[in-house]
């Protein structure tokens, strides 16, 4: 009788607890996703100090990293991916270009957005040397940054990559 009575103080313990969980509809369960972004360029032409950006397109929601690498035209390569935190963290950019970086390379400005917020990157497709500048200095890198330093974080206003 008594193992009965610790049985049903227990069970009852337990629907109580039951009864005060919120139900999580699908929607709540999806976690909150970042911005991912797909920005496709130009190659550099002699004479250019600037790549030209052809497109650049935007995506939030499920799944918004794998709908905006799948929006990457089918002749493009993966040029970098950028992240606004260190260690490749929070929101990206993936950057393509019409081809695998070669010793000319690419160069751009990141939009004001990016410029405020860029602190590290990948490089992809043969692109191993990159160089970076903001208002408080510069810096050069050889392959991925995880972090462009304290003289650059959230302070890039141009951004080089090519095979070296």
């Amino acid at each position: 009788m008594k193992a009965l009575r610790v049985v049903s103080v227990v069970a009852a313990a337990v629907a109580s607890l039951t009864a005060l969980t919120v139900p999580v509809s699908a929607a709540d369960a999806e976690p909150v996703s970042a911005k991912h972004c797909l920005l496709v360029l130009d190659q550099l032409r002699p004479g250019e100090e600037a790549s030209a950006p052809r497109s650049y397109t935007c995506f939030t929601g499920p799944q918004a990293e794998r709908r905006a690498v799948a929006a990457a035209p089918a002749a493009a390569v993966q040029l970098m991916t950028w992240a606004t935190d260190a260690n490749y963290g929070g929101e990206y950019t993936h950057i393509y270009g019409g081809a695998a970086c070669d010793s000319a390379g690419y160069s751009f400005n990141p939009n004001s957005w990016w410029s405020s917020r860029l602190s590290s990157y990948l490089v992809h497709s043969g692109c191993n040397k990159s160089f970076a500048r903001g208002d408080r200095g510069n810096a050069s890198f050889t392959g991925d940054v995880p972090w462009v330093g304290s003289t650059l974080n959230d302070d890039i206003d141009y951004i080089k990559i090519w095979r070296g």
